[in-house]
């Protein structure tokens, strides 16, 4: 039996549960880019609809465990450029793009393994 801390859900599953999470919320999700269905690495952008966003990625822990951490707050513009830059350089990720004037994610409470 393979123990719990190392289950790990491919990113598409991952990617549909998150949606079905933010849209019972009334929260507004996008995906901008569909990447490698098994093991894409994910990103989410959360845009507050006044010109600034975040974008958080998912990293791996000292301890092993993976969190969701924000890798930069700025502008739209800055973060659409960060954003084309990931993609030019892994073909394979996702974008997921969140509208919320709160900038309510659910990251942090989102239970699901990655």
């Amino acid at each position: 039996m393979q123990d719990e801390a190392n289950i790990q859900i491919t990113s598409e599953i991952w990617v549909a549960a998150y949606r079905k999470l933010l849209e019972r919320q009334g929260i507004p999700i996008f995906i901008n880019r569909t990447g490698d269905k098994t093991a894409g690495v994910i990103l989410v952008k959360v845009s507050k609809m006044d010109g600034l966003a975040s974008l958080y990625h998912n990293v791996l822990q000292l301890t092993g465990q993976r969190e969701w951490s924000e890798y930069c707050s700025d502008t739209e513009e800055r973060i659409n450029q960060i954003i084309k830059k990931q993609c030019l350089f892994d073909q394979d990720v996702w974008i997921l793009e969140i509208e919320d004037p709160k900038g309510r994610h659910f990251l942090d409470d989102f239970s699901l393994l990655r």
